[in-house]
């Protein structure tokens, strides 16, 4: 009988912690779900944010032609600091992907004057279709982003992402 009351008193307290863990999981989770990355295609600008609040703006370089980034709805589905390209053999420091064909948010060379060339002048500078910005940004926007963070890539800026960066 000690050794029922014992066990069953082990059981409660595994149960109870459990559901401590699980609340302040949850919590921590919720905390992070008002993020979100929002890549414009047209500006070639990425915007991080918490709610309606901007946290960060990069400029990053998207797909060109025949290798476009394509907008939609996603979220990051794994995430690694050094990571190469198993097809273009490329270094992908902080990648994020983010799609099921494995394009990714990540550190490339030149990622400001690819995007400004992207932009305004051809679009045959930009990426292979992942979403590229400088490492330094990447690194931050790495730390700052947890996995199933949601990715809006749309392309070209709403009235409402004009009214929030105003």
């Amino acid at each position: 009988m000690r050794r029922f009351i014992i066990g069953t008193i082990f059981l409660a307290m595994i149960i109870v912690g459990s559901g401590l863990a699980a609340t302040a999981f949850a919590e921590n989770k919720a905390a992070e779900g008002n993020k979100k990355i929002i890549v414009i295609i047209d500006t070639q600008i990425l915007l991080a944010m918490e709610g309606t609040k901007i946290v960060y703006e990069y400029d990053v370089v998207t797909g060109r032609p025949k290798k476009e980034t394509h907008p939609g709805d996603y979220g990051i589905s794994r995430k690694f600091k050094d990571y190469t390209s198993k097809t273009y053999g490329s270094p992908m420091p902080y990648s994020m992907f983010f799609s099921k064909d494995g394009k990714a948010i990540h550190g490339t060379q030149w990622a400001t004057i690819r995007s400004y060339l992207h932009a305004y002048l051809t679009e045959s500078v930009g990426s292979q279709g992942c979403v590229g910005l400088t490492e330094e940004d990447a690194k931050i926007l790495f730390a700052w982003a947890p996995i199933g963070t949601l990715i809006e890539v749309m392309g070209e800026e709403t009235e409402e992402i004009e009214e929030i960066k105003d």
